[in-house]
């Protein structure tokens, strides 16, 4: 609103496409993390149209509709599955961690947004266990999202971990939460990661070990090792979501 009064613009003559990091549901929207809420009806005041809010990675889940350029990410690229079938989009930035469906099987394109960053944190050993407690007691609750973040802030949970034996912890979870994600959708035709922690990881050299314990999953193993993983490099993946969006669903 700022900007349109210092540059003389009608709002009114504007269509609002926006993403969010949170929740889209009903007409009052809560930003995760924050104490700010966006109001449906206050949007539709102002601006013309109907509004259209997205949740944030399914947006950036929308730039991926057009098959965009990525990377193998620890295993082998298979191009015929990677540009057809049901992929997750796995988002890690500094702050959240977040996931999406693309569903391309019946010949056209699906969405499906999730809330699975906050998938509550799957204990597996008598360590894992000390940090569940730890994580509890310092947040009240127990997710992937606080002890990802917590260990990339540096906040001890349960005992000092440092350099290399940090940076391997960081990816093991992270490939953890990615094969719980994968499994939640049934996304065997591939996952396309993108965000800093995984850029991370990259340059790290340790897509190994996010690759060993994706696949870690007993007798799911087979269908985990099956499925591809990529890294979908974007810098503006939100804003060229909602564009792919528009064109595709709005512009008519």
């Amino acid at each position: 609103m700022r900007y349109a009064a210092m540059h003389g613009l009608s709002l009114r003559d504007s269509r609002l496409f926006m993403s969010i990091a949170g929740a889209v549901n009903g007409t009052t929207v809560r930003t995760t993390n924050g104490r700010w809420f966006i109001s449906m009806s206050g949007l539709r005041a102002v601006t013309g149209g109907e509004p259209i809010v997205l949740n944030d990675v399914a947006a950036t889940a929308w730039a991926t509709a057009d098959c965009p350029k990525a990377v193998p990410f620890g295993s082998a690229l298979d191009q015929a599955r990677s540009e057809k079938g049901r992929h997750a989009i796995i988002s890690a930035w500094r702050g959240g961690l977040g996931a999406a469906c693309v569903d391309r099987r019946d010949g056209f394109l699906k969405i499906i947004e999730s809330e699975a960053g906050h998938t509550p944190f799957a204990v597996q050993s008598e360590d894992d266990w000390a940090m569940a407690k730890a994580c509890i007691a310092r947040h009240g609750d127990l997710s992937y999202e606080h002890i990802l973040f917590d260990l990339m802030d540096g906040h001890s949970l349960h005992r000092p971990l440092a350099g290399s034996e940090l940076e391997e912890m960081f990816a093991t979870l992270l490939g953890r939460y990615s094969a719980a994600v994968t499994l939640t959708f049934t996304a065997w035709d591939g996952i396309y990661l993108c965000g800093w922690a995984f850029e991370r990881i990259a340059s790290r050299h340790l897509e190994p070990v996010f690759r060993a314990a994706f696949e870690g999953k007993g007798k799911l193993r087979l269908l985990l090792q099956q499925t591809p993983s990529q890294l979908f490099q974007t810098r503006n993946g939100s804003l060229s979501g909602l564009s792919i969006y528009y064109n595709r669903t709005r512009s008519g």
